[in-house]
C-alpha cells in the first residue's frame, strides 16, 4: 500500500468515526443514530416553520425563544443520561451522553446567533444590551460555559487535560444548569409553567447525584430514598410555584397548591415532576426484579 493510499485510508477512518451515528472505531451504532435523529428534529421543525412562514409576527423572536428552549431541554437530557443508565442498568446510554450535551451547546450557540441577527448583527449594540440586562448576562455566562464544555468533550481533549482535570472541568455543568434555568425564569415573565417544570426535573437530577455521593460507588440506591426524592422534588416544585405566584401577584398559595393536585386544567409542573420521577423509579424497580429472577 502506497503512502498516499495509507494516508487516505486513515483520513477516511477518522471522518467515519466523527459521524455522530458511529463509535470511535467507525462502526454504525443504531442507538446513536436514533438519538441523533431526535436531536435534529427540533431544528428541522423550526426550518419547516420558517419555510411555511409560521413563526408569527416576530419570527426571529420566536426562533430565539425556541432555540433557547431546546438548548435547555437537551441540557437536562444530558444530565438525565447517568441516572437513567444506572437505574435502568443500561450502560449503552453512555454512548449518547456527549451527543446530547453537544446538541445543547449547538442550540444555545444558534440562540445567541439569532439574537445578534435580531440586532442586524450590530454586535456593539447587542453587547450593550447584554451588559445592561441581568438575565442576558446570566444567559451569556451559561452559554459560554456550555461552549467550553462542548469544545473539550472530544477524546483528544480528555487525553490532553487528563481524566481528573477533565472531570473537574465538566462538573461546572452543575453550575451552568441552574444559571440557564435562572435565565429561563427571568425571560419567561408571566408564563412560568415550563421553567417551573424544568426546575423540578433539575432538582430531581441533582438530588439523585447527591444520593449517589452518599452511598458507596456501585451500590444500589435504597428504594425509600428514591421514593423520597421523587416526592420531595414534586413537593418543592409545587411549593416553589405557589411561593412565586404569591410573591408576584399575591395569589393565595393554598389555592395554587390545590391547583397542582387537580387535573381539571391539565397537569401542573409539580404533578408532572412526580409522574416522571415515579415512572423512572418504578421502571428501575421492574428492572431490578427481573434481574433478581435470573
Amino acid at each position: 500500500m502506497s503512502n498516499r493510499t495509507a494516508a487516505h485510508s486513515r483520513y477516511s477512518r477518522v471522518l467515519s468515526s466523527l459521524a455522530p451515528w458511529r463509535d470511535a472505531g467507525g462502526r454504525f451504532v443504531p442507538l446513536k443514530a436514533a438519538v441523533f435523529g431526535l436531536l435534529l428534529m427540533p431544528a428541522l421543525w423550526l426550518l419547516w416553520r420558517v419555510l411555511q412562514q409560521d413563526l408569527g409576527p416576530r419570527p426571529l423572536t420566536e426562533l430565539i425563544h425556541q432555540t433557547g428552549l431546546w438548548a435547555f431541554r437537551f441540557l437536562l437530557l444530558s444530565l438525565a443520561v447517568t441516572p437513567l443508565r444506572q437505574m435502568l442498568r443500561y450502560g449503552r446510554l453512555t454512548l449518547v451522553r456527549r451527543m446530547t450535551g453537544v446538541a445543547s451547546a449547538v442550540y444555545a450557540a444558534f440562540h445567541l446567533l439569532l439574537y445578534f441577527a435580531n440586532h442586524a448583527f450590530v454586535i456593539a449594540k447587542a453587547l450593550r444590551e447584554i451588559v445592561t440586562s441581568n438575565y442576558l448576562l446570566i444567559g451569556l455566562a451559561a452559554l459560554i460555559g456550555l461552549l467550553v464544555l462542548a469544545a473539550t468533550s472530544t477524546d483528544g481533549m480528555v487525553r490532553r487535560l487528563g481524566g481528573r482535570r477533565w472531570q473537574a472541568l465538566h462538573r461546572i455543568v452543575y453550575v451552568l444548569a441552574p444559571l440557564a434555568l435562572w435565565h429561563f425564569f427571568l425571560q419567561a415573565k408571566a408564563d412560568v409553567g415550563e421553567p417551573t417544570l424544568m426546575a423540578g426535573l433539575l432538582l430531581w437530577l441533582l438530588g439523585y447525584r447527591l444520593l449517589r455521593r452518599i452511598f458507596p460507588a456501585g451500590a444500589t440506591l435504597p428504594w425509600p430514598g428514591l421514593i423520597a426524592l421523587a416526592l420531595g422534588s414534586a413537593a418543592c416544585t409545587m411549593g416553589g410555584e405557589a411561593l412565586y405566584f404569591w410573591l408576584r401577584s399575591g395569589a393565595p398559595w393554598l389555592l395554587v397548591l390545590e391547583t397542582n393536585l387537580s387535573i381539571d386544567m391539565g397537569l401542573r409542573p409539580g404533578m408532572s415532576v412526580l409522574l416522571a420521577a415515579t415512572g423512572v423509579t418504578l421502571a428501575a424497580l421492574t428492572v431490578s426484579i427481573r434481574l433478581a429472577r435470573r
